[in-house]
């Protein structure tokens, strides 16, 4: 009884130490904002020194307000990530809400993009789309409504993607050597984000998370009761690419896998008030896992990691994650646009913020966007000889 009454005390006090060196960690960057205390009357002054004599008459007060805006938060948003805060209209964040239930206005087809030769590849096609039909695997798209892709960046070419249900566009696609035009209609289509794989002549289940959107923590339950049932004893989570989601079902997919009274996630306000997301479930699924990951692993995909791996639950494979360890809350205005800003710091179960400088691999494995992109096109016994990542993952489990 003795022994466990220190137990609890050693643990309450490392608790401790670890609220205290939170508050000794922010900021997580630093907001470089220079002060005035003329500021107000500058700004004031600025704009209307613009609005009579800038060269071009057509910019306004409401012009300069909303500049004004966007200047307020892109200086208190992380450096590597300066949209991080932001103001969306009502049309804006309908399409981000779809987006985190896994729903996309779509031509219906996955791509990658080459900036070499100004093309994209068709990686996949969206079950139920017009594409199904019209397009096949690896086909390449070279225009867009008549706008060459060469010399065009991702950023352009996502807005040419981009656009309305219902709306059409045409693309010139090479087919090996046959070149031919495809109109497509937008749509708005559910978006495969959790895709389950049974490795072959294994007891391993291949789980690839694309984004982490609501209700993926009760599909991915789902889906380890049906392979469990099948002797799957081992799991590959695959979490490349996965810039987030949903920071609930990042913590509670996490869950699945923590024993009772795990600490899943911390986290800090600007009062420094700690909140301790914990493992609540009274059976978990006691799988060894491989984690995948790379630069682009961020967000509510780096709460499964860092929760995983600091619990040894999980080996990760792969690069240094990306680094997002902040939480933004989005806020209603009166004129029903959208505010989100960082509210909240997150730190691993132990207590050490990923924020910029991101979670290191137990196994480092390097793999160029290009390979990636290559792979994931594959089927799973092409995959197991190409892809790197897997392939590692497989014999560390085996």
């Amino acid at each position: 009884m003795k022994n466990v009454i220190r137990l609890q005390i050693l643990l309450l006090f490392i608790t401790l130490i670890s609220f205290a060196a939170f508050g000794q960690q922010k900021p997580l960057f630093e907001v470089n904002i220079n002060k005035s205390a003329q500021s107000e009357a500058t700004l004031e002054e600025v704009q209307q020194l613009i609005l009579e004599n800038y060269y071009y008459d057509g910019v306004t007060q409401s012009d300069l307000d909303w500049a004004a805006i966007e200047g307020i938060l892109r200086h208190i948003s992380p450096p590597q990530s300066p949209e991080l805060a932001t103001l969306w209209t009502d049309e804006e964040y309908e399409k981000i809400l779809n987006s985190l239930k896994g729903i996309k206005v779509t031509l219906g087809f996955n791509s990658t993009f080459n900036a070499t030769d100004g093309s994209l590849t068709v990686t996949s096609i969206l079950d139920g789309s017009e594409a199904k039909n019209k397009l096949a695997v690896n086909d390449r798209i070279l225009r867009i409504d008549d706008v060459s892709l060469k010399g065009k960046s991702i950023n352009e070419v996502n807005l040419l993607l981009d656009g309305e249900v219902n709306q059409t566009s045409a693309l010139k696609v090479v087919r090996d050597i046959e070149i031919f035009d495809v109109n497509l209609s937008r749509d708005s289509l559910r978006v495969e984000n959790l895709i389950v794989t049974k490795i072959p002549n294994n007891d391993i289940a291949f789980i690839e998370l694309k984004k982490i959107t609501l209700g993926m923590a009760e599909e991915l339950q789902k889906e380890i009761e049906d392979f469990r049932s099948e002797g799957i004893t081992k799991i590959i989570l695959d979490l490349r690419n996965n810039t987030g989601g949903v920071l609930n079902e990042g913590v509670n997919i996490a869950k699945l896998f923590m024993r009772k009274n795990d600490i899943v996630l911390r986290t800090q306000n600007r009062s420094n008030s700690v909140t301790n997301y914990v493992a609540d479930r009274d059976q978990f699924h006691d799988l060894k896992i491989a984690v995948l990951i790379n630069e682009n692993t961020a967000s509510a995909a780096e709460i499964i990691s860092s929760a995983l791996q600091d619990h040894d639950r999980a080996v990760l494979i792969g690069k240094k994650t990306y680094g997002k360890g902040v939480i933004e809350t989005t806020f209603t205005l009166k004129n029903d646009y959208r505010l989100k800003f960082i509210t909240n710091a997150m730190y691993s179960p132990k207590g050490v913020s990923w924020q910029s400088n991101g979670i290191l691999p137990d196994f480092y494995v390097d793999q160029s966007q290009a390979n990636y992109k290559e792979v994931v096109a594959l089927d799973i016994s092409d995959r197991l000889r190409s892809d790197l990542h897997l392939s590692t993952a497989l014999k560390l489990l085996k």
